[in-house]
Protein backbone atom coordinates (compact mmCIF):
# COMPACT_ATOMS: atom_id res chain seq x y z
CA UNK A 1 0.00 0.00 0.00
CA UNK A 2 1.82 3.73 -0.88
CA UNK A 3 2.23 5.97 1.55
CA UNK A 4 -0.89 8.28 2.13
CA UNK A 5 0.17 11.74 3.27
CA UNK A 6 -1.02 14.04 5.76
CA UNK A 7 -0.98 18.00 6.14
CA UNK A 8 0.44 19.89 9.40
CA UNK A 9 -2.25 22.39 9.79
CA UNK A 10 0.56 25.09 11.06
CA UNK A 11 3.61 24.94 8.60
CA UNK A 12 1.68 23.11 5.47
CA UNK A 13 4.02 20.38 5.22
CA UNK A 14 3.75 17.00 4.13
CA UNK A 15 3.55 14.49 6.31
CA UNK A 16 3.85 10.90 5.62
CA UNK A 17 1.22 8.48 7.08
CA UNK A 18 3.52 5.44 6.32
CA UNK A 19 3.16 1.99 4.48
CA UNK A 20 1.06 -0.97 4.96
CA UNK A 21 -0.10 1.07 8.18
CA UNK A 22 3.57 -0.38 9.83
CA UNK A 23 4.45 3.40 10.57
CA UNK A 24 2.97 6.53 11.75
CA UNK A 25 3.31 9.72 11.05
CA UNK A 26 4.13 12.18 13.48
CA UNK A 27 2.16 14.68 14.10
CA UNK A 28 0.27 15.96 17.36
CA UNK A 29 -3.63 17.03 17.51
CA UNK A 30 -3.94 19.92 19.44
CA UNK A 31 -6.72 19.27 22.57
CA UNK A 32 -8.91 21.79 21.70
CA UNK A 33 -9.52 22.66 18.47
CA UNK A 34 -8.15 19.21 16.78
CA UNK A 35 -5.67 20.83 14.34
CA UNK A 36 -3.16 17.86 13.29
CA UNK A 37 0.21 19.56 13.66
CA UNK A 38 3.52 18.27 13.25
CA UNK A 39 5.64 17.96 16.54
CA UNK A 40 8.08 21.02 15.68
CA UNK A 41 5.23 23.23 15.38
CA UNK A 42 3.79 21.37 18.57
CA UNK A 43 6.65 22.25 20.16
CA UNK A 44 6.18 26.27 19.26
CA UNK A 45 2.76 26.70 20.60
CA UNK A 46 1.99 25.16 23.86
CA UNK A 47 0.14 26.53 26.94
CA UNK A 48 -1.47 24.91 30.48
CA UNK A 49 -5.05 24.32 30.46
CA UNK A 50 -6.15 26.61 33.14
CA UNK A 51 -9.38 25.72 35.59
CA UNK A 52 -11.40 27.65 38.16
CA UNK A 53 -10.07 25.66 40.39
CA UNK A 54 -5.87 25.25 39.44
CA UNK A 55 -4.27 22.48 38.76
CA UNK A 56 -2.41 21.64 42.45
CA UNK A 57 1.66 22.77 42.68
CA UNK A 58 3.79 21.74 41.63
CA UNK A 59 2.79 21.26 38.14
CA UNK A 60 3.98 17.84 36.07
CA UNK A 61 5.19 18.77 32.98
CA UNK A 62 2.82 16.60 31.06
CA UNK A 63 0.22 19.31 32.07
CA UNK A 64 1.61 21.00 29.03
CA UNK A 65 -0.43 20.97 26.14
CA UNK A 66 0.37 21.65 22.72
CA UNK A 67 -1.95 24.01 20.99
CA UNK A 68 -2.41 25.27 16.74
CA UNK A 69 -1.20 28.59 15.78
CA UNK A 70 -3.44 30.70 15.45
CA UNK A 71 -6.19 29.20 18.16
CA UNK A 72 -4.39 30.30 21.30
CA UNK A 73 -7.73 32.48 21.92
CA UNK A 74 -9.73 29.14 21.13
CA UNK A 75 -7.98 26.80 23.42
CA UNK A 76 -7.72 29.44 26.56
CA UNK A 77 -10.21 28.74 29.05
CA UNK A 78 -9.95 32.51 29.57
CA UNK A 79 -12.28 34.63 29.34
CA UNK A 80 -10.73 37.74 26.95
CA UNK A 81 -11.77 39.84 24.21
CA UNK A 82 -10.44 38.70 21.30
CA UNK A 83 -9.31 42.29 19.96
CA UNK A 84 -5.79 43.32 21.28
CA UNK A 85 -7.03 44.75 24.26
CA UNK A 86 -9.15 43.50 27.25
CA UNK A 87 -10.77 45.50 28.98
CA UNK A 88 -12.13 44.81 32.47
CA UNK A 89 -14.30 47.67 33.80
CA UNK A 90 -16.82 48.57 35.90
CA UNK A 91 -18.97 51.44 35.04
CA UNK A 92 -17.99 54.06 37.53
CA UNK A 93 -14.63 54.02 36.61
CA UNK A 94 -12.39 57.06 36.53
CA UNK A 95 -8.81 55.81 36.22
CA UNK A 96 -7.75 53.30 33.42
CA UNK A 97 -4.84 51.41 34.08
CA UNK A 98 -2.84 50.29 30.63
CA UNK A 99 -0.88 46.59 31.29
CA UNK A 100 1.92 45.43 29.87
CA UNK A 101 3.13 41.88 30.30
CA UNK A 102 6.58 40.64 30.94
CA UNK A 103 8.60 38.48 28.15
CA UNK A 104 7.40 35.11 26.73
CA UNK A 105 3.91 35.79 28.59
CA UNK A 106 0.77 37.31 26.96
CA UNK A 107 -2.00 40.12 28.42
CA UNK A 108 -3.91 37.23 30.66
CA UNK A 109 -0.66 37.54 33.16
CA UNK A 110 -2.55 40.30 35.20
CA UNK A 111 -5.77 39.85 34.19
CA UNK A 112 -6.49 38.68 38.06
CA UNK A 113 -4.91 42.20 39.37
CA UNK A 114 -7.13 43.81 37.04
CA UNK A 115 -10.14 42.02 38.17
CA UNK A 116 -9.16 42.64 41.92
CA UNK A 117 -8.78 46.76 40.89
CA UNK A 118 -12.02 46.44 38.74
CA UNK A 119 -14.09 46.42 42.44
CA UNK A 120 -12.41 49.16 43.40
CA UNK A 121 -13.55 51.33 40.42
CA UNK A 122 -10.42 51.11 38.24
CA UNK A 123 -10.73 50.50 34.38
CA UNK A 124 -7.62 48.00 32.94
CA UNK A 125 -6.63 47.62 29.18
CA UNK A 126 -4.68 44.44 29.29
CA UNK A 127 -2.62 44.59 26.05
CA UNK A 128 -0.35 41.92 24.04
CA UNK A 129 3.33 43.41 23.84
CA UNK A 130 3.97 42.93 19.78
CA UNK A 131 5.07 39.46 18.71
CA UNK A 132 2.82 37.53 21.80
CA UNK A 133 -0.11 36.48 22.58
CA UNK A 134 -2.94 37.48 19.81
CA UNK A 135 -0.31 39.83 18.49
CA UNK A 136 2.39 36.47 17.83
CA UNK A 137 2.11 36.21 14.10
CA UNK A 138 1.09 39.90 13.20
CA UNK A 139 4.09 41.54 14.84
CA UNK A 140 7.98 41.47 15.56
CA UNK A 141 8.80 42.85 19.20
CA UNK A 142 10.23 46.05 18.78
CA UNK A 143 10.79 49.34 20.90
CA UNK A 144 8.79 51.25 18.15
CA UNK A 145 6.13 48.11 17.81
CA UNK A 146 5.23 48.51 21.88
CA UNK A 147 5.03 52.46 20.65
CA UNK A 148 2.54 51.91 18.21
CA UNK A 149 0.96 49.18 19.71
CA UNK A 150 0.22 51.32 22.88
CA UNK A 151 -1.08 54.19 20.82
CA UNK A 152 -3.29 52.53 18.92
CA UNK A 153 -4.70 51.53 22.27
CA UNK A 154 -4.79 54.85 23.57
CA UNK A 155 -6.59 56.39 20.13
CA UNK A 156 -9.30 53.59 20.55
CA UNK A 157 -9.72 52.96 24.19
CA UNK A 158 -9.01 56.69 25.47
CA UNK A 159 -9.30 59.05 22.98
CA UNK A 160 -11.71 61.02 25.54
CA UNK A 161 -9.80 60.54 28.81
CA UNK A 162 -7.76 62.88 30.28
CA UNK A 163 -4.12 61.92 30.00
CA UNK A 164 -3.75 62.62 33.69
CA UNK A 165 -6.28 59.46 34.30
CA UNK A 166 -4.71 57.07 32.14
CA UNK A 167 -1.67 55.04 33.74
CA UNK A 168 0.60 52.62 31.92
CA UNK A 169 1.63 49.61 34.17
CA UNK A 170 4.91 47.40 32.94
CA UNK A 171 5.83 43.81 34.64
CA UNK A 172 9.52 43.10 33.78
CA UNK A 173 9.71 43.33 29.79
CA UNK A 174 6.82 45.18 29.53
CA UNK A 175 8.31 47.76 32.46
CA UNK A 176 11.15 48.30 30.49
CA UNK A 177 9.69 49.01 27.21
CA UNK A 178 7.52 50.62 29.20
CA UNK A 179 10.18 54.03 29.47
CA UNK A 180 10.44 53.72 26.16
CA UNK A 181 6.61 54.14 25.68
CA UNK A 182 6.39 56.89 28.36
CA UNK A 183 9.57 58.78 27.19
CA UNK A 184 7.81 58.85 23.53
CA UNK A 185 3.92 59.28 24.43
CA UNK A 186 5.00 61.34 28.24
CA UNK A 187 1.84 63.56 26.83
CA UNK A 188 -0.75 60.70 27.12
CA UNK A 189 -0.15 59.35 30.62
CA UNK A 190 -0.80 60.44 34.11
CA UNK A 191 1.49 58.46 35.68
CA UNK A 192 3.32 54.95 35.67
CA UNK A 193 3.60 51.51 37.50
CA UNK A 194 6.85 49.63 37.19
CA UNK A 195 7.07 46.32 38.39
CA UNK A 196 9.98 43.73 38.56
CA UNK A 197 12.69 46.49 36.81
CA UNK A 198 15.15 47.23 39.55
CA UNK A 199 18.30 46.27 37.18
CA UNK A 200 19.94 47.92 35.05
CA UNK A 201 20.45 45.83 31.60
CA UNK A 202 20.44 49.02 28.98
CA UNK A 203 23.47 51.23 28.29
CA UNK A 204 26.30 50.96 30.94
CA UNK A 205 24.61 47.90 32.70
CA UNK A 206 26.80 45.40 34.69
CA UNK A 207 29.45 42.95 33.70
CA UNK A 208 26.59 40.56 35.36
CA UNK A 209 23.64 42.16 33.87
CA UNK A 210 24.75 41.67 29.99
CA UNK A 211 26.11 38.23 30.84
CA UNK A 212 22.40 37.68 32.47
CA UNK A 213 21.34 39.23 28.46
CA UNK A 214 23.57 36.80 26.76
CA UNK A 215 22.56 33.75 28.68
CA UNK A 216 18.33 34.86 27.77
CA UNK A 217 19.60 35.56 24.02
CA UNK A 218 21.26 31.91 24.21
CA UNK A 219 18.89 29.37 25.85
CA UNK A 220 15.96 31.16 23.99
CA UNK A 221 17.35 30.95 20.22
CA UNK A 222 18.23 27.02 20.86
CA UNK A 223 15.31 25.68 22.73
CA UNK A 224 11.41 25.78 21.99
CA UNK A 225 8.48 26.75 23.57
CA UNK A 226 7.66 23.55 24.98
CA UNK A 227 11.64 22.98 26.46
CA UNK A 228 11.40 26.85 27.69
CA UNK A 229 8.07 26.23 29.49
CA UNK A 230 9.02 23.14 30.96
CA UNK A 231 12.28 25.14 32.57
CA UNK A 232 9.88 27.92 33.78
CA UNK A 233 8.00 25.58 35.74
CA UNK A 234 11.23 24.15 36.99
CA UNK A 235 11.90 27.96 38.48
CA UNK A 236 8.10 28.68 39.47
CA UNK A 237 8.41 25.58 41.75
CA UNK A 238 11.52 27.48 43.76
CA UNK A 239 9.05 30.21 44.52
CA UNK A 240 6.58 30.85 46.92
CA UNK A 241 3.97 32.82 44.13
CA UNK A 242 1.26 31.25 44.16
CA UNK A 243 -1.56 34.11 43.23
CA UNK A 244 -3.55 32.49 40.54
CA UNK A 245 -0.16 30.93 39.44
CA UNK A 246 -1.49 28.96 36.31
CA UNK A 247 -4.10 31.68 34.85
CA UNK A 248 -1.09 34.54 35.12
CA UNK A 249 1.84 32.22 33.79
CA UNK A 250 0.86 29.76 31.57
CA UNK A 251 -2.69 29.47 30.72
CA UNK A 252 -2.54 32.21 27.65
CA UNK A 253 0.24 30.40 26.06
CA UNK A 254 4.18 30.92 26.25
CA UNK A 255 5.77 33.27 23.73
CA UNK A 256 9.80 32.34 23.84
CA UNK A 257 10.06 32.69 20.41
CA UNK A 258 10.55 36.41 21.00
CA UNK A 259 13.83 36.22 23.03
CA UNK A 260 16.45 37.38 21.38
CA UNK A 261 13.66 40.54 19.92
CA UNK A 262 13.53 40.79 23.85
CA UNK A 263 17.16 40.79 24.44
CA UNK A 264 17.53 43.69 21.81
CA UNK A 265 15.03 45.75 23.64
CA UNK A 266 16.45 45.55 26.69
CA UNK A 267 20.13 46.89 25.70
CA UNK A 268 18.39 49.18 24.04
CA UNK A 269 16.17 51.11 26.83
CA UNK A 270 18.02 53.87 28.93
CA UNK A 271 15.86 54.18 32.31
CA UNK A 272 18.35 57.19 33.83
CA UNK A 273 17.75 59.20 30.64
CA UNK A 274 14.31 58.97 30.30
CA UNK A 275 12.96 59.23 33.71
CA UNK A 276 14.08 62.70 33.75
CA UNK A 277 11.89 63.69 31.22
CA UNK A 278 8.55 62.50 32.77
CA UNK A 279 6.73 65.16 34.98
CA UNK A 280 4.43 62.32 36.39
CA UNK A 281 4.82 60.02 39.71
CA UNK A 282 6.26 57.02 38.71
CA UNK A 283 5.56 54.02 41.81
CA UNK A 284 8.64 51.10 41.45
CA UNK A 285 8.18 47.80 43.02
CA UNK A 286 10.67 45.01 43.43
CA UNK A 287 11.21 41.82 44.91
CA UNK A 288 14.51 41.83 47.13
CA UNK A 289 15.46 38.93 46.19
CA UNK A 290 15.43 39.43 42.43
CA UNK A 291 18.43 41.12 40.92
CA UNK A 292 18.28 45.14 42.00
CA UNK A 293 20.88 47.48 41.41
CA UNK A 294 19.60 50.85 39.97
CA UNK A 295 16.06 50.97 41.80
CA UNK A 296 17.28 53.87 44.05
CA UNK A 297 19.00 56.18 41.48
CA UNK A 298 15.93 55.90 39.19
CA UNK A 299 13.79 56.91 42.07
CA UNK A 300 15.95 59.71 42.72
CA UNK A 301 15.61 60.73 38.98
CA UNK A 302 11.59 61.16 38.92
CA UNK A 303 10.96 64.73 38.51
CA UNK A 304 7.59 64.26 40.53
CA UNK A 305 9.74 63.50 43.74
CA UNK A 306 6.97 64.03 45.83
CA UNK A 307 4.57 60.85 44.85
CA UNK A 308 6.88 59.22 43.15
CA UNK A 309 7.75 55.61 45.61
CA UNK A 310 9.90 52.23 45.87
CA UNK A 311 8.24 49.61 47.44
CA UNK A 312 10.64 46.44 47.77
CA UNK A 313 8.97 43.05 49.12
CA UNK A 314 11.19 41.33 51.24
CA UNK A 315 11.72 37.70 50.66
CA UNK A 316 9.85 38.57 47.26
CA UNK A 317 11.72 37.32 43.94
CA UNK A 318 10.45 37.81 40.25
CA UNK A 319 7.27 36.29 40.47
CA UNK A 320 6.66 38.63 43.47
CA UNK A 321 3.34 40.09 42.01
CA UNK A 322 1.87 36.59 41.84
CA UNK A 323 2.77 36.44 45.58
CA UNK A 324 -0.34 36.25 48.01
CA UNK A 325 1.83 37.73 50.66
CA UNK A 326 2.78 41.06 48.43
CA UNK A 327 -0.28 41.61 45.88
CA UNK A 328 -2.77 42.93 48.50
CA UNK A 329 -0.49 45.60 49.43
CA UNK A 330 0.34 46.19 46.35
CA UNK A 331 -3.12 46.79 44.84
CA UNK A 332 -3.76 48.66 47.69
CA UNK A 333 -0.49 51.09 47.27
CA UNK A 334 -1.42 51.52 43.31
CA UNK A 335 -4.89 52.49 44.70
CA UNK A 336 -3.41 55.12 46.99
CA UNK A 337 -1.00 56.59 44.49
CA UNK A 338 -2.38 59.77 44.66
CA UNK A 339 -3.82 59.76 40.43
Amino acid sequence: MPASAMQCKDCESELVRGYFGITKAKVVECTNCQKTICQKCAGEQVLIPFKNIEEPLPLKKSSINPIASNASNKCQSLTIEPSTASTVAPNTSTITLIWAHGGGSSRAMFRPHASALAQKGYRSLLIDLPGHGTLVDTTTLTLDACVKNVEQILDQECSDHKPSRVIYVGGSLGAYTGFHVLGQLKHRFGGAIMLDCGQNVGPGCSLKARAGIWFLRKISGNMNNQAMTGALMGTVEKSKADYHLVECCFAAGMFFQQGSSQCDCLRAVAPSDIIPTLDIPILFFNGSEDHRDSEDKWLGLCKDGERSSLHVYEGGDQFFCRDSRFVNDMLGQICSGGW
